[in-house]
């Protein structure tokens, strides 16, 4: 008897590594996790508190046999009137996991936006949300493996200020907009030139 749950046990096991997904994240997700990244150093005040009300651009690439690294994501703060902005690079794992951070050098603070109901941090996640829980939908799909980089700007919608996240995808010319109200609420999303 012991023999046959052990048995029923380690067949368990394997067929449930067998349909595990290997654990590789999209790109799309490994820029969503950057957005909890940058919270979380925040918080502990290991970086500049600037980045949750001035966080601007997530630029992800992906990393070629550097393992554990597999994907090395730049957060911008808002452009400074002369020189470059202030950014943090982080490394993540294959499973989305952040292997170390650091803050480039040369950099200096930018204009805050002045996001009137949501931190720029919130607003990233909320948009990635979206692509994130589409990512089977036509219009969507380039973004997720493909991925460039993910904008957070101010932006007009039918005559209302909107937050408009512009998502640059290797697979195609054309950008994905996903836009939200100033408290972080889905409106709608487009692709346009």
């Amino acid at each position: 008897m012991k023999k046959l749950v052990l048995g029923l046990v380690v067949s368990l096991i394997s067929m449930a590594g067998f349909a595990h997904d290997d654990g590789k994240v999209s790109v799309a997700k490994v820029a969503e996790l950057s957005a909890h990244r940058i919270d979380r150093l925040v918080t502990l005040g290991k970086i500049d508190a600037g980045f949750l009300k001035k966080l601007d651009k997530i630029e992800v690439t992906k990393v070629e046999n550097a393992a554990p690294v597999a994907f090395k994501s730049v957060v911008s703060q808002t452009k400074p009137a002369t020189g470059s902005p202030l950014q943090v690079e982080i490394l993540f794992d294959h499973d989305g996991k952040p292997l170390s951070f650091k803050a480039l050098a040369g950099g200096a603070a930018g204009s805050d936006p002045q996001w009137t109901e949501k931190d720029a941090g919130s607003l990233v996640e909320n948009a990635l949300h979206y692509v994130l829980e589409n990512s089977t939908l036509p219009m969507v799909a380039p973004y997720v493996n493909s991925l460039t980089s993910f904008t957070l700007t101010k932006g007009t919608l039918n005559g209302k200020a909107v937050v408009d996240g512009v998502l640059a995808s290797s697979a195609q010319a054309q950008k994905l907009h996903v836009y939200l109200k100033l408290d972080g609420t889905f409106i709608s999303a487009e692709v346009l030139p």
